[in-house]
């Protein structure tokens, strides 16, 4: 405001410096130099007031001076140095007032910006790592499932054609091998009906094609007294091209003519013994010579061995031969029914006997028969082979 006694000029100049001082925010070495260019002429000014003006309107006029002053620096100082307006010497005293007042709407403008406006809060993102996972394991579990479920599928189809491949290529294998064997034993014996080879390939093929067979198989082989060389040399060599099949030509051998007359318990219990060692090993033939020689009670055992889907071991093949002493020999004429009823009868004529009692550990006529219908599935009549006979037993190669 203007005061009396002072130059216009001088008033318009301390009011831009006021105006100017109460918005600098100019550095606090700047402020105070400033501060001190502008006391200079505020006191010559509060001198010829004080001198023109009662003594107490002069002292109250200084006091509030001073007061104005200390509060400017203070604002100067809060408000930096970007804020102050130094007023330049040189220029006109009214570009000096413009640009004032120029920069004073702009801080005016930008200070009610700064008011007025409310600054958009941005949010803090916490992020959750058991939540980031949460959102993550999701998108993967399907890809890894769908991967998972694949590979299980494709092992289950490994796995699935590995058996049922196997299995078919065992059987094959097998089969060849035996049919193979077979016909090399056909031309060492060339005596022989064609009906035994025929009958016998495929009683013995039907059990080799089976990859899992439910029951044993067995064969019986009959000849009359010229022919007992010969039916015991076959019914080797028929063995062994059943065992060439498992690649193996160990066969266990039972000789029932060096048991004859033997207790028939004792007799059991070692034929029980030596056909499950035989099984059990790498043995799946075996061949009872001379059965209608064993004591009665002990070809019980056969049972076990011998009765179907209850059979103890289930891959195995028993060949029996039975010689029919009351027989020279065994015409072609027979047909393979009276054959096996012949060999029915010789078999009850040795292993019953009418005076005897009957017990759980003795033949009789109900166990006979039924270990006859396990053991007589297919026999065949056996021709003497003149070579054989008079030689001996052939070497197959």
């Amino acid at each position: 405001m203007e005061q009396p006694g002072r130059d216009p000029e001088e008033n318009n100049t301390t009011a831009q410096v006021e105006s100017s001082e109460s918005r600098s925010t100019e550095k606090d070495a700047q402020v105070e130099q400033r501060t001190a260019d502008i006391d200079t002429p505020a006191e010559q000014s509060n001198q010829n007031q004080d001198s023109s003006l009662p003594p107490n309107t002069s002292s109250g006029q200084g006091s509030q001076n001073l007061e104005d002053l200390d509060t400017e620096a203070l604002v100067k100082k809060e408000t930096g140095p970007s804020a102050a307006v130094m007023e330049q010497p040189g220029r006109d005293p009214e570009e000096n007032n413009t640009t004032a007042q120029v920069e004073s709407s702009e801080r005016g403008s930008e200070e009610e910006d700064k008011d007025g406006a409310v600054e958009p809060q941005i949010p803090h993102l916490f992020t959750d790592q058991r939540a980031t996972k949460e959102r993550e394991y999701p998108s993967r579990y399907p890809a890894m499932s769908t991967l998972i479920v694949l590979v299980v599928l494709l092992l289950a189809v490994a796995v699935s054609f590995i058996t049922e491949t196997r299995p078919e290529n065992t059987v094959f294998n097998r089969t060849e091998t035996f049919h193979r064997a077979l016909k090399k034993v056909e031309v060492a014996f060339p005596g022989q009906r064609s009906e035994l080879w025929r009958r016998s390939r495929i009683h013995l093929e039907r059990h080799l094609q089976t990859a899992r067979p439910t029951e044993p198989v067995s064969l019986m082989l009959t000849a009359g007294r010229r022919g007992e060389k010969t039916l015991h040399c076959l019914a080797l060599h028929l063995a062994s091209a059943f065992s060439s099949a498992f690649n193996t030509s160990s066969i266990l051998h039972i000789d029932g003519a060096s048991k004859a007359g033997q207790d028939s318990d004792k007799v059991k219990l070692d034929i029980d013994t030596q056909l499950g060692e035989a099984f059990e090993g790498n043995r799946s033939v075996a061949v009872i010579h001379r059965f209608e020689e064993l004591p009665p009670g002990s070809t019980i055992i056969f049972y076990r061995y011998c009765d179907h889907e209850n059979a103890a071991y289930k891959e195995a093949l028993l060949i029996f031969t039975v010689l029919l002493g009351g027989e020279e020999e065994l015409p072609a004429s027979l047909g393979l029914s009276v054959v096996e009823e012949m060999v029915d009868d010789h078999l009850q004529d040795k292993f019953l006997s009418s005076d005897q009692p009957a017990a759980f550990d003795l033949m009789d006529l109900d166990k006979f028969s039924g270990l006859w219908s396990r053991i007589s599935h297919l026999v065949l009549p056996v021709a003497a082979e003149e070579r054989i006979e008079q030689r001996g037993c052939v070497t197959v190669p």
